[in-house]
């Protein structure tokens, strides 16, 4: 491996990079295409340690300390050869590499990811991150958004020129739509060859998973609702019904579509109270799964993805209580919405078409 390569450090102090397509498939891409990578990141005992199967990509762990903020500063800035880029994302990611970028004279991108929105702080330290995070922001040569919608929101949130090169990638995995031969759910949990299975792939914790889980439990018609979970600690006092079991252990980036084929419908329930999920669309990476599996989708409407249902791929629902009727609805006409799923991703949300861009921006400094 050439120690002359391009290096970028990628600054993601969230433990579950593995999970979301969004941080995992760029450093895989540039890692490809022949950059040296080392990934900053959180590694705890209750999250699987990202894995890349790239000699390019090192992981290095981080703590959000403040002893550990000066050592991230210092091998940021110390490295030699300097990083060719610097990748962050809001919110304390992006201001410690934001300061590191300054000093080390090395250019700095975000990833913007989650939204965090000025007028949902609700504390005096919320509005202090926002500010810093917003200074922060302003100094980035450019920006990976996950739909055009949300970089509309974030140029206007965060003040940035109107000139600030945006790149849209989608939260979604690389290669074409297609479903595996697969019973991993059927097996692991015990279900009936015939099952149908509604899916949910993501965190338990807020109240619309609550509401789902409550709702499915009382369900008569013919389906099991499973949850696939990103932590172990999900399973802390889960209480499995005929109608809604929750899945094993928590699965890594590579064995999600082979799980993912063996179901019949995808939900993506979104509490509607938050800016963040409002504009969630194509950043849902749950979506982008589904649809990448040739899964129909139920979805919230209000959370930007009412063109599931524009394009027939899938159904919105106000609530948990329309699941029911929007999935008769799927399964009546079944291979059309699935034949849909697959074509709405192949052309609008695969990965490897969408991050040319970035290429191109990463290849201007």
């Amino acid at each position: 491996m050439s120690a002359t390569a391009p290096a970028a450090a990628f600054v993601i102090p969230h433990p579950y990079v593995d999970a979301l397509a969004c941080f995992r498939e760029p450093i895989k891409a540039m890692a490809d295409a022949g950059w040296r990578i080392d990934l900053y990141t959180l590694v705890t005992p209750s999250h699987p340690a990202p894995f890349f199967g790239r000699a390019r990509v090192r992981l290095i762990p981080l703590e959000m300390t403040r002893t550990g903020t000066l050592r991230l500063l210092s091998q940021l800035i110390a490295r030699r050869p300097r990083y060719r880029w610097i990748v962050s994302v809001p919110q304390w990611g992006l201001y410690v590499s934001s300061i590191a970028s300054r000093i080390a004279h090395v250019p700095i991108a975000c990833i913007s990811d989650e939204l965090k929105v000025e007028a949902e702080a609700e504390t005096e330290a919320q509005r202090r991150w926002k500010i810093r995070e917003r200074r922060a922001h302003r100094r980035c040569r450019w920006t990976m958004a996950l739909t055009e919608a949300r970089a509309d929101f974030i140029r206007e949130e965060n003040r940035l020129a109107a000139g600030h090169p945006m790149a849209i990638v989608p939260n979604a995995p690389p290669g074409p739509a297609r479903r595996l031969r697969s019973r991993y759910y059927h097996d692991a949990l015990d279900l009936p060859d015939g099952a149908r299975i509604l899916l949910h792939a993501g965190s338990l914790w807020w109240g619309t998973a609550n509401a789902l889980i409550a709702s499915a439990r009382e369900w008569t018609f013919d389906a099991v609702v499973v949850f696939q979970g990103r932590l172990p600690s999900q399973a802390e006092g889960w209480r499995d019904s005929a109608r809604v079991r929750l899945a094993p252990g928590v699965l890594p980036a590579a064995l999600l579509d082979h799980a993912v084929s063996s179901a019949s419908i995808g939900l993506a329930m979104y509490d509607t109270t938050i800016a963040n999920n409002r504009l969630m669309g194509a950043a849902s990476g749950k979506v982008c799964l589904y649809l990448k599996n040739r899964l129909p989708v139920i979805a919230t409407r209000g959370s930007d993805l009412e063109w599931i249902e524009r394009e027939g791929c899938g159904v919105c629902v106000a609530s948990v209580a329309e699941i029911p009727a929007a999935a008769a609805r799927i399964w009546g006409a079944y291979d059309t919405y699935a034949d849909a799923a697959a074509r709405v991703f192949d052309r609008a949300l695969e990965f490897n078409g969408r991050f040319r861009a970035v290429m191109n921006l990463l290849e201007s400094a």
